[in-house]
């Protein structure tokens, strides 16, 4: 059995924007419950939440490639015999981020639509 050395930086990747996700998906949680006198309104802030997520996880995406390698949690995260060499470092953990940001901006695209989408159609008044 071959050992892929980007499976443990997606992995990582993986586990370091779960957390961060995890910590704005507690805050919206938090935020919708404070709401929840009104179906409607909790709904729809949960959505535009998640469409903000989803945006900062966009921009995170898109300035991945230039940020250093060395500064990103993924590199800490890694135990020194799985660190790649540095001409090939930058490269590797700029593109395994940027991937998981994208499919993480993704999931939180279809949270908001859902979200939103029950919010509108929940606030829509019953026509006799």
């Amino acid at each position: 059995m071959t050992h892929d050395p980007n499976r443990r930086l997606r992995l990582l990747a993986e586990i370091s924007t779960a957390r961060g996700c995890g910590f704005a998906g507690l805050a919206t949680l938090c935020m919708m419950v404070g709401l929840s006198g009104n179906l409607a309104a909790t709904l729809k802030a949960g959505g535009y939440s998640a469409l903000l997520v989803m945006s900062i996880l966009l921009l995170m995406a898109q300035r991945a490639p230039g940020k250093p390698f060395r500064r990103t949690e993924v590199w800490l995260m890694l135990d020194e015999a799985e660190r790649p060499p540095d001409p090939l470092a930058q490269r590797l953990l700029s593109g395994v981020r940027r991937a998981v940001f994208l499919r993480f901006a993704a999931y939180h695209a279809v949270a908001a639509v859902l979200l939103l989408a029950g919010g509108f159609v929940v606030g829509m008044p019953l026509r006799a």
